[in-house]
């Protein structure tokens, strides 16, 4: 039995909660306690998914109470029955973020790095909530390693040839600062720095590269990552493993299960007056580094087995830019000043997921099909 619980929300999309009928007096005596609140964008998704999962695992429902936007019904039951608190809503209705985050010792943004009304949003609830209460409140945003990719030509060749290609390290808060604005992401994570410069929030940029492997938990075991399944998308379309330039252009990567460590090493970190914040409060999560060609190489493998191509050998051709095409290479100096040791593979481990990921394109392509 599920119980609905309606509250001011929005006009789109009201404050729901659900209690199953066996947790109602565990979530009343929960509620009893005056426990710090997190809310969490993207808690039912590929990086959020499996720093939730990690949370629960530990226990931090007894610490916290703790809050996730999610859009679909199905999935706020599933939360309710975990013991989370579903807000339902998308990132579109600004004034259900403001009202979350208005409420919200701690906010993780996970869910776009490039939607910047939502990110206002919740900007300004914390700005709410610091202007009633006093307390300046926690903000971890996800931006991507995008914005790192400017001093690099994105016309996918080797280092000896984009030669302004620089290594990033997330130490270096001066070199950051002088991203222009038009770098991918840049103009959200400008939000984030602004709340920082105002005595808003205490905030903190994760700035993730290439993501790879099985997200952790029910929610991010399904969802995929970005460049290299949105790669395996194109060479279906073209029927070719493909790739920008010669391909040997180099990029950082990270396995999600060790980038969600990293969320909740900032997070205790924070809390414990340990972390560089603002302006300095940048983590660039890297495990190893790898080139496109090899990936593309891979994807090429795995499509002529599965006989989806009619060639194994990629081939160039992909258009020039950042995505595929530029060279970013990090160092995580502030991550390992927090003890941050990534543990669960890098490039050998990546390339063998991508069957994983090419599984997890072909079930997206069959459900937009039947839709």
């Amino acid at each position: 039995m599920v119980r609905l619980i309606f509250a001011t929300g929005s006009k789109n999309y009201p404050y729901i909660e659900f209690h199953s009928k066996d947790r109602r007096q565990e979530a009343t005596k929960m509620h009893q306690i005056d426990k710090p609140r997190i809310f969490i964008t993207g808690g039912t998704g590929y990086i959020g998914g499996s720093f939730l999962h990690l949370m629960l695992s530990r226990d931090y429902l007894h610490r916290y109470d703790i809050a996730v936007l999610v859009r679909r019904s199905r999935d706020a039951e599933l939360l309710s029955a975990m013991g989370v608190t579903p807000v339902v809503g998308t990132l579109d209705d600004d004034h259900l973020l403001n009202s979350q985050a208005a409420q919200a010792d701690i906010v993780f943004n996970t869910a776009n790095c490039d939607h910047r009304d939502s990110t206002a949003a919740i900007v300004s609830g914390l700005a709410l909530r610091k202007s009633q209460t006093g307390n300046c409140s926690i903000l971890i945003h996800t931006s991507g390693a995008g914005v790192l990719s400017d001093t690099s030509n994105g016309m996918g060749v080797a280092l000896a040839h984009d030669t302004k290609a620089v290594i990033w390290d997330d130490a270096d808060a001066e070199a950051h600062a002088k991203i222009p604005y038009h770098a991918p992401h840049r103009e959200v994570d400008l939000e984030v720095f602004a709340a920082s410069r105002k005595g808003t929030a205490k905030t903190y940029l994760v700035v993730p590269p290439t993501v790879f492997g099985v997200g952790l938990g029910p929610f991010a075991e399904q969802r995929m990552s970005i460049q290299i399944p949105r790669l395996i998308y194109q060479s279906l379309l073209i029927r070719r493993a493909a790739h920008v330039g010669t391909g040997e252009n180099v990029w950082a990567n990270v396995h999600v299960a060790d980038l969600a460590e990293l969320y909740l090493l900032i997070l205790d970190a924070a809390l414990a007056g340990r972390a560089p914040e603002g302006a300095a409060g940048l983590f660039y999560p890297v495990t190893e580094h790898f080139t496109w060609l090899d990936v593309a190489k891979r994807i090429g493998q795995e499509l002529y087995e599965q006989e989806l191509i009619a060639s194994a050998e990629p081939v160039t051709g992909l258009p020039q830019g950042w995505f595929w095409g530029s060279n970013v290479r990090l160092r995580s100096s502030n991550g390992s000043a927090l003890g941050w040791q990534p543990k669960s593979g890098g490039t050998e481990t990546m390339l063998k997921s991508i069957p994983q990921d090419l599984a997890l394109v072909l079930n997206m392509a069959r459900q937009a099909r039947s839709a």
